[in-house]
């Protein structure tokens, strides 16, 4: 493949990857639009669901938000029901934030139909392309500061 082609090509995965994240925080601001929260907040519910429960300290690590903001967030977000707050075992000073999973099972199917194009179009995609791909997000990942990490 010529340098030329190549650039073509990086540019075109470059636009693709622009798209799908400006389409995934459009998709995404509905829902919370639907459920009246703040697209901060329908994140903060992704990082929790992708951490487990974690401390406010760690929120803020992970989102990049001050710890002040992270409490209005959490305010708003026990508030509607969708997080709660409760003793941390390990540290008697602190708090850990927990996913109300009752609540969250009304989110859910406004997310299943893109689920399912996503299961179907995975399901077409050889072994060895999709640990291309999961090669590809994980290095992207880690070039990240405040990776998603426990």
């Amino acid at each position: 493949m010529s340098i030329q082609n190549r650039a073509v090509l990086q540019q075109s995965l470059i636009h693709e990857i622009r798209r799908f994240i400006a389409g995934t925080i459009l998709f995404n601001q509905k829902v919370a639009d639907r459920f009246g929260l703040r697209l901060t907040d329908m994140q903060c519910l992704n990082v929790l669901d992708l951490l487990g429960p974690v401390t406010p300290g760690k929120l803020a690590e992970c989102t990049g938000l001050s710890t002040g903001g992270v409490t209005v967030m959490l305010d708003r977000l026990e508030k509607s029901g969708f997080i709660r707050r409760e003793p941390n075992p390990i540290d008697r000073r602190s708090l850990l934030i927990r996913i109300n999973a009752r609540k969250m099972k009304k989110v859910h199917p406004l997310y299943e139909e893109i689920n399912a194009q996503l299961d179907r179009f995975l399901g077409e995609i050889s072994p060895s392309d999709l640990k291309s791909v999961v090669a590809f997000f994980t290095q992207m990942n880690a070039m990240r500061s405040g990776d998603l990490k426990p």
